[in-house]
């Protein structure tokens, strides 16, 4: 497996891999959520992809994969803090989670062939899409629901215990909140995830996917990303989820502005009428007034102020490989290192790991600004990742999102780049190869 930093060695051999693990993974997602197993789609995608992987000797990679590798290396140090087994059930968890986005941004990397296109990439996240959409309306139509899973039935009292893992195993459709003082709960959908900011996540992050999809295609393909991505603005305005609403406008205003960089102002315009067409729905439907609402009789952003202020000092007294695993806050009923993925990575893993994981982020983010045509909509997956890893957890499946986007637009862009270089004069007579 090589590590290259030059771009003639980026080019990955063609030689086929099967992809068949990736498109069941999370084009038929409910039936792994069916059973318990949703939290595992990308472990199980990964698993037969890393056998391939191994017995080949013509991976390759690019220099900036590094930083990853590294970052895995690094959280083995620190599962040393590690003190009781709910917390290293946790750390498993996310170490998983950590090595299968791995190795299917090697993957993705490595198979550019017709079977594994940029389109059916997106088209396989646009099915997925499709499934997040159906659990969101499940959420505002049956919210009381949850399911019992053949996973739950056969999970040991010991791992049932532990209120992570209960949650995967026993899904809900929404999240019901009773803020002290509310007039009425607050019903958020969360299906086909555990949780209402953890499908807020996926939607922002998989609405570029589908919105490339829709741009790469014609007719009623293009019609249905489209029209999922609409149909999804209702489960996404009955969430009142702040952080999705602010990663989509930063997604939406950053391709905007590339766009017009490149002197595409009629899609540029496009882009930017159906952005204030959806605020101003929000707005109509009285979504920002029941979010001020919740913030009112909620004290979530004092709250969050202060964890994240109580993450920065105790990470201070072990800043190297910091402490393993969240652990209880010392003054609020939240774990510190919950709420976000840079202070989780901060608080679990200490500033070196921080420095990698967000180093690895913002290389598929910087490597990818110059994707060609409809793929700046996935080069801004890692743009907006490097904005929500403040206030959203992004492990699981939304880790996978940023490494394919970040994979395809990555390659994709030196691609282009090298076929818009002009030749290099070879030889004494200045001939060209």
């Amino acid at each position: 497996m090589a590590l290259v930093a030059n771009y003639r060695t980026y080019v990955a051999p063609r030689s086929e891999l099967p992809t068949w693990p990736f498109v069941c993974a999370f084009g038929a997602f409910p039936v792994l959520w069916l059973a318990g197993l949703g939290g595992f789609a990308a472990t199980f995608a990964s698993l037969p992809v890393l056998l391939l992987l191994v017995f080949r000797r013509d991976v390759r990679l690019p220099a900036g994969f590094l930083l990853w590798l590294l970052f895995l290396g690094w959280t083995v140090l620190s599962a040393t803090q590690l003190d009781t087994s709910g917390r290293i059930i946790g750390y498993a968890f996310r170490l998983l989670s950590y090595v299968s986005a791995a190795v299917l941004f090697v993957f993705v990397w490595n198979t550019r062939s017709q079977n594994l296109s940029a389109r059916r990439i997106c088209g396989v996240f646009t099915v997925f899409l499709g499934w997040v959409v159906i659990g969101g309306w499940l959420g505002v139509l049956v919210p009381k629901m949850s399911i019992t899973t053949p996973m739950e039935q056969i999970l040991p009292g010991a791992l049932k215990s532990n209120s992570y893992v209960w949650e995967l195993v026993h899904p809900k459709f929404a999240e019901i909140q009773y803020p002290w003082g509310a007039p009425e709960p607050y019903v958020r959908p969360s299906a086909p995830f555990a949780y209402t900011n953890t499908w807020g996540s996926h939607f922002a992050l998989l609405v570029p996917f589908a919105v490339c999809y829709a741009t790469m295609c014609a007719g009623r393909r293009r019609f249905a990303a489209l029209a999922l991505v609409v149909l999804g603005l209702v489960p996404a305005f009955a969430t009142l989820n702040r952080g999705m609403f602010l990663s989509l406008c930063v997604g939406v205003i950053y391709v905007s502005v590339r766009l017009a960089l490149r002197g595409q102002v009629f899609l540029m315009t496009a882009v930017g009428a159906l952005l204030a067409a959806a605020l101003y729905a929000a707005y109509a439907l009285g979504v920002f007034a029941l979010i001020s609402a919740r913030t009112e009789y909620s004290p979530t952003n004092d709250a969050r102020s202060n964890l994240y202020e109580e993450a920065f000092t105790r990470t201070l007294s072990s800043p190297l490989i910091g402490a393993g695993s969240p652990r209880p806050s010392l003054t609020l009923s939240i774990s510190v290192g919950t709420q976000g993925q840079f202070w989780n990575i901060m608080f679990s893993y200490g500033f070196v790991g921080l420095a990698l994981f967000c180093g690895f982020v913002w290389w598929l983010a910087l490597s990818s600004r110059n994707a060609p045509g409809p793929l700046v909509w996935l080069h801004a997956v890692p743009v907006m990742a490097s904005f929500m890893l403040f206030f959203y957890g992004l492990d699981g499946s939304q880790l996978v999102l940023i490494f394919v986007a970040g994979a395809v637009a990555v390659s994709r862009a030196h691609e282009y780049a090298h076929a818009r270089a002009p030749a290099r004069p070879t030889g004494i007579t200045g001939g060209l190869r």
